[in-house]
């Protein structure tokens, strides 16, 4: 047997107990649309095709009159039984299109609820993306490609945005390690270093490592950038594009066995 969706004209092949388990409710998978599917049954494809032409090209009254059990007594055994003959009979149903849906189905015009609710639905979802942009602007902020937007993100909103950072763009450009002229047992250590980045970076953690003639490390040490720089510098601000940095240092002095030194920006 065969059915069709009144809306879309859809075709489906059914059966008596598809239609039973549902009480003859069906649910186009095209459009949508709930009907009841034993309004619209047919024994062939052929004929549902031709009520479907005709349907498109007149308004045309559907007439359904199909030997199909149907289970509307729940006994559960597919026939409605005739009270008063006490036998069994074929239900029958008509539908003309055009009518609401049968059970109180039909479509229904958009309100200014619904709009309204839309409204809200974006609205809260817009405002759920920007608090996790906010709380993960850092982390955007360290891609190159998505840096201009978080920038004007915060902008916006006025929020502060770590700087960026780029050790490979650090250069040193003079180094120089001696004993100290003053102090037994330390040395003296000036270093200059660029930031070449076309953008401003972070101050680094620069890092003093010294080792013997088998290249294994025999002293290392670390400074912040509280350590390394005057007082006077504006540490948050970070390091101008191609600005240089000088460095001046005093540490203890190794030993015999600190062969050479390396720096290195953390």
């Amino acid at each position: 047997m065969f059915t069709y969706c009144p809306n879309c004209y859809s075709i489906y092949e059914v059966s008596s107990e598809l239609i039973d388990q549902a009480a003859g409710q069906t649910r186009c998978s095209a459009c949508q649309q709930v009907f009841r599917a034993i309004d619209y049954l047919f024994d062939d494809l052929e004929a549902t095709r031709n009520v479907i032409n005709e349907q498109r090209t007149g308004n045309v009254d559907v007439d359904v009159d199909v030997d199909v059990d149907v289970d509307v007594d729940g006994e559960g055994d597919g026939k409605d039984k005739d009270a008063d003959s006490g036998g069994w009979q074929v239900t029958t149903e008509s539908y003309h299109p055009g009518e609401p849906l049968p059970g109180g189905w039909q479509a229904r015009a958009l309100s200014l609820h619904d709009i309204g609710r839309g409204v809200t639905v974006g609205f809260l979802t817009l405002l759920l993306s920007v608090q996790w942009v906010y709380f993960n602007r850092d982390m955007l902020a360290a891609k190159s490609a998505w840096r201009p937007a978080i920038e004007r993100f915060c902008e916006v909103l006025v929020c502060d945005l770590s700087l960026r950072v780029d050790r490979s763009q650090l250069q040193i450009i003079e180094r120089d390690v001696r004993k100290h002229p003053s102090v037994a047992d330390a040395l003296l250590i000036n270093v200059a270093f660029e930031n070449r980045a076309n953008f401003i970076q972070k101050y680094p953690v620069f890092e003093v490592s010294f080792t013997d003639t088998l290249g294994d490390a025999i002293a290392m040490r670390r400074f912040s950038p509280a350590d390394y720089l005057a007082s006077d510098v504006d540490v948050p601000a970070g390091i101008p594009a191609h600005a240089p940095v000088q460095v001046v240092l005093e540490v203890i002095d190794p030993g015999e066995r600190a062969v050479s030194f390396e720096f290195a920006f953390l």
